[in-house]
């Protein structure tokens, strides 16, 4: 009885966070006011030390759309400040969850945007590929990653790149090369060494 209280109460305090990250995962169109209402609510998951996986990985989304709204031009300090709040809790969701590939993926984006370092970057796609080596979404998201890397970055994390690449031509990747976008020179490069048969996007037969 206890634990279904707890439950209770956690989805009255964070239970809207939910169907928001629905629609920002699924890429609905979203009003920007609409997420910012709900940035207090997702800090709270972290400030209440919640650990519970449906809450995390949704104030987790939305705090990286909050961050997405912002200008760093335009509105640096708006921007400084959200992207400690989605630090802050990208850190809180990896103590709670820390074999989720897509955290460590999405802790690397964050850093990349504070000023990559190549030694970071081999640290958090080896992680997010340890733990999610073929997982469908977070694949798509490394294979899209690697295209914003530096060169210097790009050389340390070679041999991540050439198994993402493997997975991706592999016959279990058919599916999901029809929806991948042409890949960077970089990524290119890989796939011309360790698989030149294959082709990203794929082609309908």
């Amino acid at each position: 009885m206890w634990l279904s209280a707890t439950q209770i109460s956690r989805f009255v305090r964070f239970g809207a966070l939910l169907p928001m990250a629905h629609r920002l995962e699924s890429g609905t169109p979203t009003a920007t006011q609409a997420v910012r209402e709900l940035v207090p609510v997702a800090e709270g998951v972290r400030e209440a030390g919640i650990c519970q996986g449906i809450f995390v990985k949704s104030g987790y989304t939305i705090l990286l759309a909050e961050l997405d709204t912002e200008n760093q031009d335009t509105g640096y300090d708006s921007w400084v400040m959200a992207m400690e709040r989605a630090e802050a809790f990208g850190r809180h969701a990896l103590g709670c969850l820390p074999t989720n590939g897509d955290f460590w993926l999405k802790l690397a984006r964050l850093h990349q945007a504070t000023g990559e370092q190549p030694g970071e970057m081999l640290q958090f796609l080896n992680n997010s590929q340890l733990y999610a080596p073929a997982e469908p979404q977070v694949l798509a998201a490394r294979y899209a990653f690697y295209g914003h890397l530096t060169e210097a970055s790009l050389q340390l994390v070679g041999e991540i790149i050439a198994n993402d690449v493997r997975a991706i031509c592999s016959a279990s990747g058919n599916d999901m090369r029809r929806f991948l976008a042409p890949p960077s020179q970089a990524v290119q490069r890989v796939i011309n060494d360790v698989q030149p048969q294959c082709v990203v996007p794929r082609k309908p037969v």
